[in-house]
């Protein structure tokens, strides 16, 4: 039987009709992508398709578009996937990091924050793992990384204790973990808060854990080149109920109308309208639903991304053992699960590193440095108030010796084998 003519349908059916053949178009549009090249090797490429896409497509369509009921969605998913209680979403990952100490900063918080207060965190990280702990007043402390890990050491707390410590922020770099549970004990015996920066290693695990899960923040990134993106987003997740609702208030302005709390608070304040009723010194660091749609089809492929990686290490490694007496590669822990961010090595030196480099860039291989290098050195933070322990040895090595290539879900044996081709060269020939 043929369809009802287009005038006979309702309004709702002709949007449905008019939906479908946008999604139709749009997934012929990603089917028609060229194959990538065999010689060139970005640091990313795009990781989405047609059913992100879409799923934006219908937040803007629908136009709710502020954050709202797909953001919820995708944080209890989030937080089913990460095992935590509460995940709250913000605007990227940077900002995962600035709420989650501005919480523990907040004056209702027993043990908060105060200006002065010293937090440990290690020489090699991004800068927004520092940033917000100048900001909010307190004083980074940083300490030395493992050269095998490229992580801050567990017994590194013990070295960086001072009678003003108050908290820790564990990174775990470019998809590798920091050995949490010897961590963790040296963190509760001294009453110590734990941030997890868990922004470059999502999904990965250490004891059969995933990461971002042990402390009383974990904190994630969705940039576009992270293991899964939402163009631009971030995530903060807690099992406590406190901490929760002081996330949820300073995301969005201070507000009280996504704490639990809030029937209370609108009673202590019966002359305030409570649809505006603000009972903390907030930020606007909300995400907005088309993110959320991103969010929500890639968490689906995030297990399948991070084999890929794992997979596309391990030939790497294997591959270019053959000169690991010239390189330093990064070794999977004991009891570690790397997701394996990007692909690290170490060089002999400064001038090497430079060499490689540029051999690998003319082969239009994409590297970078390892992250920002010694942060002690760089001029944002050398001016600002911290402590360093010890001479940050390894760091700043780290920092003028390494670098990493690109290692996403989308490499083909032909790159893979392009990369190792590269090395090959470099070694055999002018290295």
């Amino acid at each position: 039987m043929d369809s009802a003519p287009e005038n006979t349908l309702s309004t709702d059916q002709r949007r449905a009709d008019i939906k479908s053949k946008i999604d139709g178009l749009v997934g012929e549009y990603f089917d028609l992508a060229p194959p990538p090249p065999d010689t060139e090797c970005p640091l990313s490429v795009p990781l989405y398709g047609a059913g992100e896409v879409n799923g934006a497509i219908d937040a803007l369509l629908t136009q709710n578009v502020t954050m709202g009921a797909r953001v919820r969605e995708f944080e209890a998913a989030f937080a089913q996937e990460m095992g935590s209680k509460h995940a709250i979403m913000v605007n990227s990952g940077s900002s995962a990091n600035l709420l989650a100490v501005s919480v523990l900063a907040q004056t209702a918080l027993a043990g908060h924050l105060q200006p002065g207060d010293e937090v440990i965190v290690p020489a090699v990280t991004w800068s927004t793992s520092i940033a917000p702990i100048l900001q909010l007043g307190c004083v980074p402390v940083l300490v030395d990384i493992d050269e095998d890990t490229l992580n801050m050491r567990p017994e590194s707390i013990d070295e960086a204790l001072s009678d003003r410590t108050r908290a820790v922020m564990p990174v775990h770099l470019l998809g590798n973990p920091v050995d949490m549970d010897p961590l963790m004990e040296r963190a509760r015996a001294r009453d110590l808060w734990v941030i997890e920066d868990t922004c470059e290693s999502l999904g990965t695990e250490i004891a059969g854990r995933k990461v971002g899960s042990f402390g009383d923040f974990g904190t994630f990134s969705f940039y576009f080149s992270h293991h899964i993106t939402t163009i631009e987003g971030g995530m903060v997740v807690t099992d406590d109920d406190e901490l929760n609702d002081l996330a949820r208030s300073l995301r969005a302005h201070g507000w009280s109308r996504d704490m639990s709390t809030r029937p209370q608070l609108e009673a202590d304040n019966p002359n305030i309208d409570p649809r505006f009723l603000f009972v903390n010194v907030g930020y606007n660091l909300r995400p907005m639903e088309v993110q959320a749609a991103f969010g929500l089809v890639q968490l689906q492929r995030l297990a399948e991304f991070n084999e890929r990686r794992r997979s596309n290490a391990e030939f790497l490694t294997e591959a270019l053992h053959t000169y690991s007496d010239r390189i330093r590669l990064i070794n999977e822990q004991e009891g570690g699960r790397s997701t394996w961010f990007g692909f690290s090595v170490i060089t002999e030196s400064a001038e090497q590193r430079t060499r490689l480099c540029d051999h690998l860039e003319a082969r239009n291989i994409a590297t970078r440095p390892i992250v920002a290098g010694n942060l002690a050195l760089q001029p944002a933070f050398r001016n600002n108030p911290h402590r360093t322990i010890g001479d940050l040895e390894v760091a700043t090595r780290v920092g003028e010796r390494g670098l990493f290539i690109g290692n996403h879900p989308s490499m083909t044996e032909a790159q893979l084998q392009h990369v190792v081709g590269a090395f090959r060269e470099f070694f055999t020939g002018d290295g």
